[in-house]
This record gives structure tokens, sequence and C-alpha cells, in this order.
């Protein structure tokens, strides 16, 4: 009797030890699952990325969406711009028109995966700028009011003019990081905080000149930039008249053909024009005049010629040219010409 109800009692426990073996099993499933869903949704992010990075004042910035995780195809998208819902625009990109310079614009996006998954991330854009001011580093007539040109071997000076304003402070120059570039080449030497100019000399083989610029915060975040193309120009010489009443006359050089008529003497100046001279006339300057094609000496200073007609009874033509070169530059050289006719 004893060992009947012996059996029957380990029976009990045997089904009992089973059915508690199944419950543990089953709730160690259901924490796996749902631990794995719990990690799935801890691991899902969106990426938010912007194009241009370094927007200015007035662009078009493209918002794009992007994820590893989730499929965004599938999900509800809200775009907000400073708060405020953009209603019908349901896709992965948003494109927002920057403010002026220093004000920030704030996009947020929020993603609601078909699973129930919500991410959301956000972007702040304050636009900045920085313009270049390209100065040729070479000589122009007085009262020219352009700008002269780059030529071969020649030397240029850049000049970076920053609009960043941080928390609504605009930065001057000295308290900015300037990161100089040319060809792509970073000019660590000419590079810094408060380097806000470079002087680039043109090199042989001649060709345009890239160069770039980027203003960087104190934590090295780039907050603008900005490039430009140096075009390599050739020198050029131009001819004036030297008026024995008004002195040169600056408003008109001597192209083509100049009537000289009956008067006795013409007195041209030959000035430079974007040459690496410190003034028209120097040591490293180098005039030679010809007269239908023969040298003359030239009367007074290197750049100037007197031409003086004897007789007014006689008419005819003479062909003026001169040849101007740097001597310790051979590719800084120009050639013009032009005709006197001269005689009734």
């Amino acid at each position: 009797m004893c060992v009947i109800i012996y059996c029957k009692m380990l029976g009990f426990f045997k089904k009992t030890i089973q059915i508690f073996l199944m419950l543990v099993a089953f709730f160690a499933v259901d924490n796996i699952v749902l631990a794995q869903e719990s990690v799935s949704d801890s691991l899902a992010s969106i990426n938010l990325n912007i194009f241009p990075y370094n927007p200015r004042a007035g662009d078009s910035v493209v918002f794009t969406l992007s994820s590893d995780s989730l499929d965004l195809d599938t999900s509800k998208i809200l775009w907000y711009v400073d708060g405020m819902l953009k209603k019908d625009i349901a896709t992965k990109n948003l494109t927002v028109k920057t403010k002026n310079n220093g004000q920030i614009t704030t996009v947020r996006v929020v993603v609601e995966t078909s699973d129930g998954i919500i991410k959301e991330a956000t972007r702040e854009i304050s636009p900045a700028g920085v313009d270049l001011i390209i100065e040729p580093m070479s000589y122009t007539m007085p009262f020219y009011q352009g700008k002269p040109l780059l030529i071969g071997l020649g030397v240029v000076k850049i000049i970076a003019i920053p609009d960043v304003m941080i928390d609504g402070v605009k930065k001057s120059s000295k308290d900015l990081t300037f990161k100089w570039t040319r060809g792509g080449t970073v000019l660590g030497s000419s590079s810094g905080k408060g380097q806000s100019s470079v002087v680039i000399n043109s090199t042989i083989p001649v060709r345009d000149i890239n160069v770039g610029v980027q203003i960087l915060d104190d934590s090295g975040n780039i907050l603008a930039s900005n490039s430009k193309i140096i075009v390599v120009n050739d020198p050029t010489v131009l001819f004036f008249e030297d008026s024995p009443l008004y002195g040169i006359l600056y408003n008109k050089n001597i192209t083509g053909n100049y009537y000289l008529g009956t008067r006795e003497e013409l007195k041209i100046v030959a000035k430079p024009f974007s040459f690496n001279f410190s003034k028209d006339v120097s040591n490293e300057s180098s005039y030679a005049w010809y007269v239908n094609g023969n040298y003359v000496a030239p009367n007074g200073k290197a750049n100037e010629l007197i031409m003086r007609q004897t007789s007014t009874n006689l008419k005819g033509t003479a062909s003026i040219s001169l040849d101007l070169k740097n001597i310790n530059k051979i590719n800084q050289y120009a050639n013009g010409s032009f005709n006197v006719e001269f005689g009734q």
C-alpha cells in the first residue's frame, strides 16, 4: 500500500516538474523575443544629411534622409522646419532655403515604421559666407581705376573677407582660423588663426591657379568656404600722347593709325600693363623702339619716343613698334605697334 502511494506521488511530482519546465521555457522564449525587439529598436537609426555642407545665405539646401536598418519607403515621414509641419511632404528629401547669415534654420524629421518604431533626427543650418578679393601685384598706369591682371611668374594676393556670425555675434578675421589651399594642396605656412590673406606666385609651366579657403571655428568645424580660379594672362604695353599743354593723355591710348598732320612734334610715352615692375622704368625693364623696322634710341627716358618732322610738305606713314620685356623673367614680354600719318 505504501509503495503504491509513493509511486503515485512520484508521478505527480514528475508531471508538476514537466509543467514548470514548460512554463519556464515559454517565458524564456517570450523574453528573448522581447529582448530582440528591444535591441532591434535601439539599434535602428536614421541619418539626415545636407547639401551643400556649408551653405551661404539664400542657398537652397537639400536634406536627405537615409537609414541602414529601417525601410523608409513604407514608413510615415514628417518634416518640421522651425517647428512648423511641412504638409504634403512625405518623401526622403526636403529642400529649404537658408536665411541671412547667422540666422539659424532648424529642420526635424520624424519617421514611424510599419512596425511602430519611431525615430527622429534634427539638423541646424546657420549660413555663413566668405568673399575672396584678388589683387595681382603688378604695375598699372596712373589714374587706372581697374584691376591689373595676373601674368606668368607674377604675384597675386588673395584676401578673405568672412561674413560669419556665432551666437548672434559677427566674428572678425582675427578670431577665425583660415585654411588655404592651392590646387587642393593645403598651404600650411599661410594657414592659421587670423591668416585672412595669402600671397601666391605664378609658376612655370604657366597655368591658371585654383585657390580655396575654409574658415574654421576653434573646434575645427567648417563655417564657410569659397574658391576662385585665377586666370593667368599675358602682359601688354600701351601708348599715350604726352601733350605739352595737358601732359600725358591717359584717357585714350594710341592704337591703329595716329594722324599727326602738320604738327612738328609728337611725344609718345609707353606704359607697361600688368608687368611685375614697381615703376614703369626700372632696372628690370627693357625698352626697344623701332621706326619702320629700324632700331632707334629713345630721346629721353627709356619709355619715351619723340618724333619730329622737319618739313610739313612731305606726306607719309611711319610704323612705330616697341618690344618691352622683364629682363629677370623671360616670359614677361609684350610687343605693341601703331602708325603715325604725317604731312598734309
